[in-house]
């Protein structure tokens, strides 16, 4: 089957890394992808991250640029890209390359097996403290136990087909705006796939580990718990797909 993904990197000041970054996905993509395109997402970045998007932009094909006036965090900058996404699957990538390109040709290979493609890294321990490591851990387990699931990892940045993500409101505008998407989708009656990876941690930074990132997991979960009971799952016209054997 034809593999064709719109790509949305988002990235917040990242100067330094943003270029490599791009070029290290755009990579992967030609090698591995049918059609494709890179949606830029400049969340209302301080320093060069924009101007270099928009070079970019100029230098080289199937690249689109949004800028965001104010940091409106991950959630937000995928919505933005789905707004002009064009093809069939969407995926959200960082712009500070913690899923590198070479990460990348597993999970392609996978699309077309089912309606979402999961990763989960399968280096973890070796990208992450012992402490955000057992945060992580911790994290899943619980929305399995609450949604009746056993994913292996809901922040690893999913390939989705781009109208079921269309078809369903995302509340969460922060860190846990992966989890709500993946439970609402499987809630819809959508498929996955599962597929280990390797991440890497450019930068070492974690915008979960604060105060804000706790509150913000607090409140989607209890987010997710009540529209369990309340939610509609999207039209089987959207969920329901031809699943490549």
């Amino acid at each position: 089957m034809k593999r064709n993904v719109s790509i949305i990197i988002a990235a917040l000041n990242e100067q330094e890394l943003i270029e490599s970054t791009v070029l290290d996905i755009q990579k992967s993509c030609c090698d591995y992808l049918d059609h494709y395109e890179l949606i830029l997402v400049n969340d209302g970045s301080a320093d060069n991250t924009g101007i270099i998007m928009e070079e970019l932009c100029k230098r080289l094909q199937f690249i689109k640029v949004i800028h965001h006036p104010h940091k409106s965090g991950l959630g937000i900058a995928l919505q933005s890209g789905l707004k002009i996404a064009q093809f069939e699957h969407t995926m959200l990538l960082c712009g500070d390359g913690g899923l590198p390109g070479e990460s990348l040709p597993p999970i392609f290979n996978k699309i077309g097996e089912a309606d979402l493609v999961i990763p989960h890294m399968g280096n973890m321990k070796k990208i992450k403290t012992p402490f955000r490591y057992l945060l992580s851990r911790t994290y899943t387990m619980i929305l399995n136990i609450l949604f009746w699931q056993n994913l292996k990892y809901y922040n690893g940045l999913p390939v989705y087909k781009t109208e079921q993500l269309k078809a369903i409101n995302v509340v969460s505008r922060g860190f846990a705006f992966q989890a709500e998407i993946v439970t609402k989708l499987l809630k819809s009656g959508c498929t996955y796939v599962e597929v280990e990876t390797n991440g890497a941690e450019k930068t070492n930074r974690s915008t979960a580990v604060n105060f804000a990132g706790f509150y913000e997991i607090a409140k989607i979960l209890l987010v997710l718990v009540w529209e369990v009971f309340v939610f509609k799952p999207v039209k089987p016209t959207v969920v329901k797909s031809d699943v490549a054997t």
